[in-house]
C-alpha cells in the first residue's frame, strides 16, 4: 500500500532535541522484552491484507506484519536498495529507461516455511490490477504496463514511458504470501467479502506474528521467532500491542500512567506540557515536520451519484458537478472566509503553521513561492456575489441565496454544505466549530457531520461527502502524491485517493512531463512541479488548513531507541523494555 500512504494520520518526526540515555546492561535476548505499546485513537483495523489497505490503523499493522518490496532509508527517506524490512537487494533500468529489473534476496521465508520469491510480488500486482479488487493502489500503478518474473528472484517491470518516479511507483506494490492467498481467495474478488485472513492472517513474515484481534480494544502480536531484519539480530520486544484510545487526551493520560510506550502525535493544547516535563526528564521527546496536513477536502462531483473519472478504456467520464461546491470561486470563497490566526490559537494552541503549495515545505519540489490563502472575508464575499450566491434578506444570519447567475445550483438554493469529520481528536473538533462560525458570518450555513473515523473513511472513498476535514499524510521525497490524489486515474468511488473529483488537464500534463523528462534533472523538474502547485493554489481542489511541528514521546524505559531523521522508529525490533 502506498505511504498512506497516505490517507490519512500518516506523520513522521524528524530530529531529537531530548534524549536520555539508558544505562548500559545486559543485553535482552530473543522476546524477552516487555512488549511494545503503541496507542491508536484512529479507530480499528479494516484489514491485515495489504493489497486492501486503505487507512492509517491498518497500515500501522501491517507495517508489522509483511516485508516491503522496496525500502527506505530511515535517515534520506529514499527507496535504497537492501533497506531493512523490503525484499529487493538492487534494481538497474535498460537503456531507453521503459524496463526496470529488480533482484529479490533469498533468505527470508513466510511464517510457514515456504520462501519469499518474485511469485509474491506477481499475485500482489495481478490483483491490484485486475480491477476485481477495492484497492486504492491501482491508481499508483497506472504508468506500469506489465510485470513478469523470469526467476524467483528477478520482477522485470515494463512502464509505458520512461519514468523519473519508477522506482517509488514500485514500491507500492506488496508482498503478500501468494501460495497462501491463492489458497483462501479463490478469486480476487473474493478479497472484498468478509474472509477470515482479513482480520485474522494466518501467513506473514514481518518482526511479528498475528495474536489477535479485539474490535474496540486492541491489537495483539507476537515476536516472530525468524524474521531476519532486527538490528539486533532477533525480535527482542515479546509483542507488539497496537492499543485502541477513545481520543488523544486518555492516550497521554495512559503513557503518562505506563500503559502506553510511545505517542507519535501529542495534542496541541498539551504540547507545551509535555515538552516541560520531557525537560525535566520523565520522558523523551522529539520534534519535527509534519508528514502531511490537516486539510479541508472539497467535494467537486455530485455526492448523490459518484462517478469515476475514466472509463474501461481510460477515456474521461464527464461528471456531474456539485451543485455548490463545483464552482471554484465558492471553493476560493471558503478559503478567504477563513481566518487561520484565530484558528490557530483556538484550535491548535498556536502550533499550527500556514500552507501555501500541495507539496511540504521540507521537500525539494516545494514552491516556496506560493503564498497561503489570505484571510478576506470582504473578497469572500465578492466571490460568492460574482458566483450567484447573494444575501437576499439582508440577515446575516441566514444562507446565502442561489440566483439565476449560479453556475450549477438552481435558483432558491442555500448556501448550505455538511462539513463531515470524525471523533476523538481535540484539534478537529474546536477547528471544525470554528470553520462553522467563520463561514457562517459571510453567508455560508455549515452542518456539523461528526462521525466514528472507519465510518469517515467509508464516506471520504465513496465519495458522498460535501466537504471533509482530515490529516493527509503524503511523503517528502516524492511529487507523484500530487497526482495520486488529483488525476483522474485516482477518481476511483470506493477506492481512489481523489475522492473529489478534481480535473485538470494541464495539470495532469504538467504532472506526467516531470515524471518523464529525458534525464529526471531535478531542477527542470521542479520548475513543472512548481506550475503545478500554482494551479492546485488557484483552483483549490481542497483548503490546507495547516501543517505543524510535531511531538512524538516515548518512555525512558526503551532501550536501544535509535531515531534517524526520516524515521523514528526504522529499529523497533530491536528496542529492550526490561521486565
Amino acid at each position: 500500500m502506498k505511504r498512506i500512504s497516505s490517507i490519512f494520520l500518516v506523520l513522521l518526526a524528524l530530529t531529537a532535541i531530548f534524549v536520555t540515555a539508558a544505562a548500559a546492561q545486559d543485553p535482552l535476548g530473543p522476546g524477552e522484552g516487555l512488549p511494545v505499546v503503541w496507542g491508536n485513537f484512529a479507530g480499528d483495523i479494516a484489514t491485515t491484507n495489504p493489497i486492501l489497505v486503505a487507512d492509517g490503523s491498518s497500515a500501522d499493522v501491517v507495517a508489522r506484519l509483511f516485508p516491503l518490496f522496496i525500502g527506505l532509508d530511515p535517515d534520506t527517506g529514499v527507496e535504497t536498495p537492501g533497506a531493512l524490512r523490503s525484499i529487493a537487494t538492487g534494481w538497474e533500468f535498460n537503456d531507453d529507461g521503459t524496463v526496470l529489473t529488480i533482484t529479490l534476496r533469498d533468505d527470508w521465508a513466510w511464517s510457514d516455511g515456504t520462501p519469499i520469491t518474485s511469485a509474491d510480488i506477481k499475485y500482489a500486482y495481478d490483483a491490484i490490477v485486475s480491477g476485481e479488487v477495492d484497492t486504492p493502489t491501482a491508481s499508483f500503478l497506472a504508468t506500469i504496463v506489465g510485470l513478469e518474473i523470469p526467476d524467483e528472484q528477478t520482477v522485470v517491470i515494463t512502464f509505458e514511458a520512461a519514468d523519473c518516479a519508477a522506482v517509488t511507483v514500485a514500491s507500492n506494490i506488496p508482498v503478500v504470501p501468494a501460495h497462501h492467498y491463492s489458497t483462501i481467495y479463490p478469486t480476487f474478488a473474493d478479497m472484498n467479502t468478509e474472509n477470515a485472513n482479513n482480520l485474522n492472517p494466518e501467513v506473514t513474515a514481518g518482526p511479528f506474528t498475528f495474536g489477535n484481534f479485539r474490535p474496540g480494544e486492541q491489537v495483539t502480536l507476537i515476536a516472530s521467532e525468524t524474521y531476519p531484519d532486527s538490528p539486533a539480530g532477533y525480535v527482542v520486544p515479546e509483542g507488539f500491542i497496537y492499543k485502541s484510545v477513545t481520543d488523544q487526551l486518555i492516550e497521554i493520560e495512559q503513557f503518562l500512567a505506563g500503559d502506553i510506550t510511545l505517542i507519535s502525535s501529542v495534542a496541541e493544547d498539551r504540547q507545551a506540557e509535555m515538552e516541560e516535563r520531557a525537560a525535566n526528564g520523565e520522558f523523551q521527546i522529539h520534534k519535527a515536520p509534519a508528514g502531511g496536513w490537516q486539510v479541508l477536502l472539497f467535494n467537486m462531483g455530485d455526492p448523490a451519484n459518484p462517478q469515476p473519472g475514466l472509463d474501461d478504456n481510460g477515456e474521461r467520464i464527464e461528471q456531474a458537478p456539485h451543485p455548490i461546491l463545483g464552482d471554484v470561486r465558492v471553493r476560493q470563497a471558503i478559503t478567504h472566509s477563513i481566518d487561520h490566526a484565530a484558528l490557530n490559537a483556538g484550535a491548535f494552541s498556536g502550533t499550527g503553521l500556514p500552507v501555501g503549495g500541495p507539496m511540504l515545505p521540507q521537500s525539494w519540489a516545494y514552491n516556496e513561492d506560493i503564498a497561503p490563502y489570505a484571510y478576506d472575508p470582504e473578497l469572500a464575499a465578492q466571490l460568492l456575489d460574482e458566483a450567484g450566491f447573494v444575501d437576499d434578506d439582508n440577515d446575516p444570519a441566514t444562507p446565502r441565496v442561489a440566483t439565476e447567475d449560479a453556475l450549477y445550483a438552481e435558483a432558491g438554493t442555500t448556501l448550505t454544505l455538511a462539513l463531515t469529520t470524525f471523533t476523538g481528536n481535540p484539534s478537529i473538533d474546536s477547528s471544525s466549530i470554528l470553520m462553522q462560525d467563520q463561514l457562517s458570518r459571510v453567508g455560508f450555513e455549515v452542518t456539523l457531520d461528526i462521525i466514528e473515523f472507519s465510518s469517515m473513511i467509508d464516506k471520504l472513498l465513496a465519495q458522498t461527502y460535501d466537504m471533509l476535514m482530515v490529516f493527509w499524510g503524503v511523503t517528502n521525497n516524492s511529487p507523484q502524491d500530487m497526482y495520486d490524489q488529483l488525476s483522474s486515474e485516482s477518481d476511483i468511488p470506493g477506492a481512489g485517493f481523489n475522492t473529489g473529483s478534481y480535473y485538470n488537464p494541464e495539470f495532469e500534463t504538467l504532472m506526467q512531463e516531470a515524471r518523464t523528462l529525458p534525464g529526471c534533472d531535478q531542477a527542470e523538474r521542479k520548475a513543472l512541479y512548481d506550475q503545478a502547485q500554482e494551479i492546485i493554489n488557484a483552483e483549490v481542489p481542497y483548503y490546507l488548513v495547516n501543517t505543524s511541528v510535531v511531538p512524538f514521546i516515548i518512555s525512558n524505559a526503551v532501550e536501544n531507541f535509535d531515531p534517524r531523521e526520516n524515521s523514528l522508529t526504522w529499529n523497533l525490533p530491536a528496542w529492550s523494555l526490561r521486565p
